[in-house]
């Protein structure tokens, strides 16, 4: 019998500063191009946390004859305490150059100038008060402000963004390996984990949608639900077909569920309309933020988890084949089939008003809403669900040669497709589905899915003491809704008129098109060791990356840049051909 006991005790500080808090707030200017300048929203001007963890687990090890047993649990606390300035400094979405050039300059240059400057259609500007005439049409050139601030009396900035956090995880496992022939081996076994949240500070009653706590349609009861039925059985088995260690079938089912992350639980417990508000639909003077009113004067935004919660729980099965072709040489095959139910997804039951009509002439990502709030006195309704699905089903095939003869490679082909309704599990400021009222229309290839990847790997001891290693990788365009580059030429949700996900009023549907981001590298290294008498060497290295210097595009992208909330993205061209040479030396 073997006993392996754990524990861990950890205190980590995370502090996270913006480069130069004195710049500008998070600004974002026109779809295509975009830009984006500024104190990234999220560290405005910095973020303080501490991350406590402590961990306890204990498994025994039992093994009689053909069996092996082993059984044990664990005990994780995690307490995260922290200042979230998010939105202190306010975040500022404009259409295009021209409308922030003006709406950025001073009100002193006239009409046309400064907060209340508004963009005709005739491509003028003006201002509110006077208006643009016979260009009846017009705007603000500020499509979108976002500011956050305190909503009780005497409360600072800092006691707004403030939360101390923790969470209690348990799990018990037990499992039997099985030796049930001297080419089969069995294994099998039975998981059961549970995760506990946070009780809220503010009590449910006394938040901003305590009033419609006892409104059956209201989604939430106040409360994080915890977790207790996890409940994880599992089964594989690995088979010597013939018995003779040149052929192996391999296969296992499972259940898996997934933790909950901190991040998405601590909007639950701040953003409750009275600890903290945010600011919209005004038109500060930049870059400067507009001042709190106390208390709020606006409706009050709010995150909240669904009564009906539950962690996501993966159905997962893989079946391999392995088969030797030579002395140093085989083969292989592998099929991997998962389907994700109870994944996390966050709704606006409130945005979506009563009902919704999709017009012929509507050229937009979601449907028109119409009627009345659901909830008066409450703005956006961040809720968390958990009725996202996904499936994600691949084959794989390869051939791998053993360190042999001086040589050493694998190679491996996968086809695939990644399928869900919601590939937004960490960004609660958006809201990815066009119709709330048909979430069963989301369901397309994910924002991950790539169709075709292929992996190559050689090592090789060369001639005159050279080694030498060559590196591969390349997969197919990940898919996407819009086309903001598009011309508007061309059949409704072709690639150049796909704008939007509704064109003409289309529903051309979720991640239709594809981006230009298909990834090739080509790398080589190459180096020779110099021995310096028996204990020492010298050993020049020369490697290159992307040796074909292709443009291998970077898109992260799933929504127009303008209203991405991710941070700042990299997009565009990949990383040209590159070329280093070092020297290390050993001794």
């Amino acid at each position: 019998m073997l006993n392996e006991a754990h524990f861990t005790y950890s205190r980590e500080n995370r502090p996270r500063l913006a480069i130069d808090p004195t710049s500008v707030p998070d600004t974002g200017i026109g779809f295509a191009p975009s830009f984006r300048f500024g104190q990234t929203f999220f560290l405005q001007p910095a973020v303080d946390e501490i991350f406590w963890r402590t961990d306890m687990r204990d498994n025994f090890s039992i093994t009689r004859g053909a069996h092996t047993f082993k059984f044990g649990g664990q005990w994780l606390h995690s307490l995260n305490s922290q200042i979230f300035r998010g939105f202190h400094k306010g975040r500022y979405i404009f259409g295009d150059v021209a409308g922030f050039l003006h709406y950025a300059s001073p009100a002193s240059l006239g009409p046309g100038f400064g907060p209340t400057t508004v963009a005709c259609s005739d491509g003028t500007f003006s201002s509110m008060a006077i208006g643009c005439g016979a260009a009846t049409n017009f705007r603000s050139p500020l499509f979108l402000y976002l500011q956050a601030g305190p909503a009780r009396v005497g409360e600072t900035l800092d006691q707004a963004g403030a939360s101390t956090i923790a969470n209690n995880e348990y799990s018990l496992f037990i499992q039997e390996t099985w030796k049930v022939a001297r080419n089969f081996t069995l294994n099998y076994g039975l998981r059961w984990e549970a995760q506990h949240f946070p009780d809220p500070v503010t009590p449910p009653a006394q938040t901003a949608y305590g009033q419609y706590l006892s409104n059956p349609a209201f989604p939430s009861t106040g409360y994080l639900p915890n977790q207790n039925m996890m409940f994880q059985p599992r089964l594989g088995f690995a088979w010597d077909v013939r018995s003779n260690g040149k052929s192996a079938l391999r296969a296992s089912w499972g259940i898996y569920n997934a933790r909950q992350n901190m991040l998405t639980q601590v909007g639950a417990i701040t953003t409750n309309g009275v600890q903290q508000q945010t600011i919209t639909g005004v038109f500060p003077t930049y870059p400067n933020v507009i001042p709190v009113t106390i208390p709020p004067t606006a409706v009050p935004s709010v995150t909240v988890f669904s009564k009906n919660y539950a962690n996501p729980r993966i159905y997962a099965v893989n079946v391999a084949y392995e088969q030797k072709l030579g002395q140093h040489l085989s083969a292989y095959a592998n099929f991997a089939w998962n389907m994700g139910v109870h994944l996390t997804r966050f709704e606006n039951p409130d945005g979506a008003l009563s009902g919704f009509s999709i017009p012929s002439n509507l050229n937009s990502d979601t449907v028109v809403y119409t009627g009345t709030p659901k909830f008066h006195n409450l703005g956006s309704i961040t809720n968390t669900t958990s009725d996202a699905r996904s499936l994600y089903r691949g084959v794989t095939f390869g051939a791998k040669g053993r360190f042999a003869t001086r040589f050493q490679m694998d190679a491996n082909y996968t086809y695939s497709q990644d399928w869900d309704d919601d590939s937004n599990e960490r960004d609660p400021f958006s809201f990815r589905y066009a119709n709330f009222y048909n979430l069963a229309a989301e369901y397309s290839p994910s924002d991950r899915d790539e169709r075709h990847r292929f992996n190559f790997y050689t090592y090789a001891k060369l001639p005159v003491g050279f080694t030498g290693n060559i590196r591969m990788q390349a997969h197919s365009a990940q898919p996407i809704t819009d086309n903001v580059n598009g011309n508007s030429i061309g059949t409704p949700c072709s690639i150049n008129k796909s704008l939007t996900r509704f064109v003409n009023g289309v529903d051309c549907g979720r991640n239709h098109l594809r981006k230009d981001n298909a990834f090739v590298s080509f790398d080589l290294a190459l180096a020779r060791p110099f021995q310096l008498g028996e204990r020492m060497q010298i050993i020049p290295r020369l490697e290159m990356f992307n040796l074909f210097n292709n443009k291998n595009n970077i898109n992260p992208l799933s929504s127009p840049a303008l209203f991405d909330f991710n941070g700042f993205l990299r997009v565009g061209v990949g990383d040209p051909r590159q070329a280093q040479l070092s020297v290390r030396f050993e001794f």
